[in-house]
C-alpha cells in the first residue's frame, strides 16, 4: 500500500477503504481491532491506546490507531497514521531478544516521553535529554534497559538518547522489560520519529514528527494509556498469558506449576516441537522451596528474585522430555535460549527435576543425574560461603558424565602446585586417597579424551550458546568441577 494516504482518511469514510480494513458498518475502527480491544478491556483500565497494527495480507502497510474508550465503546481520536516496525517483524509474545530486529508484541504501558527540545505541549510526563542520558542495550550488564546517565554505569553498549540525527527529537518510551528485567529479552523500544517512509527500524515503532508530536500531546497520564502491539492472535495470546501458551502434552504438574506464576517472563516456541517458558515464582514452588529448606530467609536472593523455568530437552533415550529449574529471573532468557541450543543439536539430558525432590540434598541430585539450578548452598569446603547456585546463577548438568574433582582437606598442600584440570586430574588419578570425585560414579569419566554422550566439552551445543551467554564454565577451573556452569555476580548485581 503506497503511503501518499498516511493519515488522509478518517476511519471508514471511504467504502473501499472499509472493505480493505475489515470495517463494521457505520464504524470508526476495523472491526478485527475494536473486537481485539474489547478482550482487552476486560483486564484493563486504560482509556487511551495507540493500537499498532501490523497489517493483514490485503493490508499490508502498518498502522498506528489512536483510540480513546468513550461511553459508547471505541472511537477513533485522529486519524490513523502509517509507521514502520522491526526490519524483521514483529515478534510473539514474550519472544523478542535483543539485536533480532523485531518489534515486541503484547501490551505496554506509556509512562514518560522525552526529546530534544526543552518541552512539549500536553500533559504528558516529557524530560529533555542531554549528552548524558543513555538508555543501557548491554545485556551483560546490571543496568540493562535503563536509563541511566553517563557515567554511572559500566555497561558496553547503550543507545545515545541525544543524537546527531532527529530519530529521538521526540520519543514515547515503552513500559517494555522493565519490572522485572529479564536480559536479552529487549531494550530500549520507543515510538520515535522516522528515517523516512517504509524504513524498517531496529525493533521499535517510527512515525512522522509531526504525528508523533500530536500523539505526545493528546495523551492524558490520568487515563493510563497503553500501546498494543500485533495482530489479534498475537494481542490474545499476550493477554492470556502462560495458560494460553502450554502445549498439550505438558505433564499436568508443571502445566499447574507454570500457571501458578502470576507473571509470564520469557516464552520460546521453537521447531522440532521444542517449548520453554518462564515465569514468577509459583506460591507452590516457592513453598516446595521453604518446606525443603532449598530457600531460606537467609538465602542472598528473595524468592521474588527467583524464576520457575520449564523447558524441553532430549534424554539418552532420545525422546523429548519437559524439565523443570530455578533461576534468577533477570537471567531467565539466558538458560531458556542456550537449552533450545542444546535441544537443537540433541544434546542428551539425564533428568532434570527441581533440587527439592532430593529434599535440596546436593549429593543425593548428583548421584541421580539429575540437572539442577537453585540450591541456597555453601560451596563445598567453604564454609559460610555461598555457592552461584544460592543466586540461581548457576546449573549443573548430567554429573554422572561430568565430574567434580574436590581435593579431601589432607590433599591440599601436596596440590597447591597443581596448575591445571589435565594435571589435576592426573594427581588425583594417582593419589585416589587424597581427592575426591563426586559422585562416585562418574569416576571412569574423569579421562576427556573420549567424547561420550551427554559430556560438557568445548564446542558442543549446550556448553557453547552457555558461554556466549557469559556463563564460565567450571572444566577450565584448576580442579574442574566439569558439570558446573556459573554467571558472573558481578553482571548479575549492582555493586557486586
Amino acid at each position: 500500500m503506497k503511503r501518499n494516504w498516511r493519515s488522509n482518511f478518517g476511519g471508514c469514510a471511504l467504502f473501499a477503504f472499509a472493505l480493505l480494513a475489515g470495517c463494521a458498518s457505520g464504524g470508526d475502527l476495523p472491526r478485527r481491532i475494536g473486537e481485539s480491544l474489547d478482550g482487552i478491556a476486560r483486564n484493563s483500565a486504560s482509556g487511551q491506546f495507540l493500537y499498532v497494527d501490523p497489517g493483514t495480507p490485503g493490508l499490508p502497510q502498518p498502522l498506528l490507531y489512536p483510540v480513546r474508550r468513550t461511553l459508547l465503546g471505541w472511537e477513533l481520536a485522529f486519524p490513523p497514521v502509517a509507521v514502520n516496525l522491526g526490519r524483521s517483524g514483529v515478534a510473539p509474545p514474550f519472544e523478542k531478544r535483543e539485536g533480532d530486529g523485531r518489534t515486541p508484541s503484547g501490551m505496554f504501558p506509556l509512562r514518560t516521553a522525552f526529546g530534544y527540545p526543552a518541552a512539549v505541549a500536553g500533559t504528558f510526563p516529557y524530560r529533555q535529554v542531554d549528552s548524558h542520558d543513555l538508555w543501557v542495550d548491554d545485556p551483560q550488564s546490571p543496568d540493562y534497559n535503563r536509563w541511566v546517565s553517563r557515567g554511572e554505569t559500566r555497561a558496553t553498549s547503550f543507545e545515545e538518547l541525544l543524537r546527531p540525527d532527529p530519530l529521538y527529537k521526540y520519543a514515547l518510551a515503552l513500559d517494555y522489560n522493565s519490572e522485572p528485567v529479564v536480559r536479552d529479552l529487549g531494550s530500549a523500544i520507543f515510538i520515535h520519529v522516522e528515517r523516512g517512509p517504509d524504513t524498517g527500524t531496529a525493533g521499535c515503532v517510527s512515525l512522522p514528527e509531526k504525528e508523533l508530536v500530536q500523539l505526545i500531546g493528546w495523551l492524558d497520564p490520568e487515563k493510563r494509556p497503553q500501546v498494543v502491539i500485533g495482530g489479534a492472535s498475537a494481542v490474545a495470546a499476550a493477554s492470556a498469558g502462560v495458560a494460553g501458551q502450554l502445549p498439550d502434552d505438558l505433564p499436568s504438574v508443571l502445566k499447574g506449576r507454570l500457571s501458578g506464576g502470576e507473571r509470564l517472563l520469557a516464552l520460546r516456541h521453537g521447531t522440532g516441537g521444542f517449548f520453554a517458558a518462564a515465569v514468577s515464582l509459583p506460591p507452590e514452588v516457592g513453598g516446595l522451596m521453604q518446606a525443603k529448606k532449598s530457600w531460606r530467609p537467609e538465602c542472598p536472593v528473595p524468592l521474588d528474585q527467583l524464576a520457575y523455568l520449564v523447558t524441553s530437552f532430549w534424554g539418552f533415550d532420545g525422546k523429548p522430555h519437559y524439565g523443570e529449574l530455578v533461576v534468577h529471573r533477570a537471567l531467565a532468557a539466558f538458560f531458556m535460549d542456550s537449552l533450545h541450543h542444546a535441544y537443537n543439536g540433541r544434546f542428551p539430558i539425564e533428568r532434570m527435576e527441581l533440587i527439592d525432590a532430593f529434599d535440596a540434598d546436593d549429593f543425593r541430585s548428583m548421584e541421580a543425574n539429575n540437572s539442577s539450578a537453585f540450591n541456597c548452598r555453601e560451596v563445598p569446603g567453604r564454609p559460610g560461603v555461598f555457592s552461584r547456585h544460592s543466586y540461581g546463577a548457576a546449573i549443573d548438568v548430567n554429573p554422572r558424565q561430568n565430574p567434580y574433582l574436590m581435593l579431601e582437606e589432607g590433599g591440599r598442600q601436596q596440590g597447591a602446585g597443581i596448575t591445571g584440570a589435565a594435571a589435576a586430574r592426573e594427581f588425583c588419578l594417582g593419589n585416589p586417597s587424597l581427592c575426591r570425585v563426586l559422585p562416585a560414579a562418574s569416576f571412569d569419566h574423569l579421562d576427556r579424551q573420549e567424547q561420550r554422550p551427554g559430556m560438557l566439552l568445548p564446542g558442543d551445543p549446550l556448553l557453547t550458546p552457555f558461554r556466549q551467554r557469559g556463563f564460565t564454565w567450571g572444566g577450565s577451573w584448576r580442579f574442574p568441577d566439569y558439570q558446573h556452569l556459573e554467571y558472573d555476580l558481578g553482571k548479575l548485581l549492582p555493586g557486586v
